[in-house]
This record gives structure tokens, C-alpha cells and sequence, in this order.
């Protein structure tokens, strides 16, 4: 086909060049750093938020069934009067830095009912002795042995628990301190536990985490009820 011209096609040569590629990959790794930073930085506040949502709820237990036992009970006791078999060198004693407080209680029978001791006419005491172990808060309890029916069992450490000496009870995790302040019936301080009449109670828990730790500290104040 003579006179007839023919257009010959070419690819074309437009695309990114080497350095327009740099540039993007540069800008979608930034985006992407920034990207993970915040959903790191997103899953670190909800897992602290969750973390601190437990200890409030630990620390509010802890601190009802305290108040609760201080109500029910005749008052703090300076040392432990009834035996303790696998109590530290020389006993318990409130306010020891291995342990927190002495609380004594009523013993009851299954039916609840106060066991009276025939001599004194008042109820036979039993003893609930807060202590920590690291940074866990245990309960040992010590049954009165005279009080006959007594509802409340001796508990032993772990180590020597058995059928007839439990396990004695984990009260809280990452107890940092559990001070009790003792005052006395004209509101004044006092270091004599017999003479106590209310109690102010300052609980602080820790928990180590990435980053900060989470702190959490609670106080409460309350009345003893109870003179047997």
C-alpha cells in the first residue's frame, strides 16, 4: 500500500525513578513506624488500665474482709496468746516487719453461735494473724484449743499443710505495706494495742510492669465495735 504510513508503536517510559521509589518506601516506613508505635503505646494503656482495674478490686476485697474481722473481733492484739507451732522466733507480734497485725475473734460454733468460756463468761477468742510473704499477704489462723465446737481450724504454711492444719489463705498480691495505725478512745495514737478503739488502715499495692509501676494506695479508718 504505497503512500500508506505506519505508526510504530512504543512502550512507554513513564514510572517512578530511583529516587521517587526511595522517597515512597521512605514515607510508608515512617507511616508504618508510627503505625506500630501507637498500637504498641494503645495495648501498653489498656493492659495497664486492665492491671490497675484488678488491684482496686483486690484491694477493696481486702480491705471489707479486713474491716469486717476488726468489727466482729474484741480489738488487736500485741502478741499472739494462743500457740503457734509454726510461728517466727519468739511469736507474732503486731507491727513486726515481717508481718502486719493481730486480730482476735469470737470463736462460733457451726450454727454461729458464740462458744462461752464458763470462766470468764465472755466468748473464747480466736486469733487471725495478717502476714506477708514477699509480696503476698497471707492469713494464719490460730483456733482456740478450749473452745470446744470451735467452727475455726489452726491453718499451717504450704509447707507443713495438711487435712487437719490447711493451707493458710492468700489475702491479696503485690502487697507492698499494710500499715495499721492504732488510735485510742480520745482519738490519740497509740503503740498499745489493748487500748485501741479504732484503726486507720493504709494499703499500698505495687505492681512492676513495662515502664512505670502501677501504684495503687487505699486508706480506711474504722471502729472497733466489740469488747468482749
Amino acid at each position: 500500500m504505497s503512500g500508506s504510513k505506519f505508526i510504530k508503536w512504543r512502550p512507554s517510559q513513564s514510572g517512578f525513578t530511583l529516587v521517587e521509589l526511595l522517597v515512597v518506601i521512605s514515607v510508608l516506613s515512617i507511616i508504618g513506624v508510627v503505625f506500630i508505635g501507637m498500637s504498641a503505646n494503645y495495648f501498653v494503656i489498656i493492659n495497664r488500665n486492665n492491671l490497675l482495674s484488678e488491684m482496686t478490686v483486690s484491694s477493696q476485697n481486702l480491705l471489707r474482709s479486713t474491716v469486717e474481722n476488726l468489727r466482729f473481733g474484741d480489738g488487736v492484739r500485741q502478741t499472739n496468746q494462743i500457740s503457734d507451732a509454726n510461728s517466727p522466733s519468739g511469736g507474732w507480734n503486731t507491727s513486726n516487719s515481717s508481718f502486719v497485725i493481730i486480730i482476735a475473734v469470737p470463736a462460733v460454733d457451726a450454727s454461729r453461735n458464740y462458744i462461752i468460756d464458763p470462766d470468764t463468761g465472755s466468748p473464747y477468742m480466736n486469733e487471725l494473724v495478717y502476714y506477708k510473704n514477699g509480696t503476698t499477704l497471707m492469713e494464719r489462723k490460730l483456733a482456740n484449743p478450749g473452745a470446744v465446737g470451735n467452727s475455726l481450724t489452726t491453718s499451717c504454711p504450704d509447707a507443713f499443710a495438711t487435712t487437719a492444719c490447711p493451707a493458710d489463705i492468700k489475702l491479696a498480691d503485690y502487697v507492698k505495706s499494710m500499715v495499721f495505725t492504732l488510735y485510742d478512745q480520745d482519738a490519740a495514737q497509740t503503740t498499745t494495742a489493748s487500748a485501741a478503739r479504732s484503726v486507720n488502715i493504709a494499703l499500698t499495692m505495687e505492681r512492676g510492669v513495662p515502664g512505670k509501676p502501677i501504684n495503687l494506695i487505699t486508706n480506711m479508718r474504722v471502729t472497733l465495735r466489740n469488747r468482749f
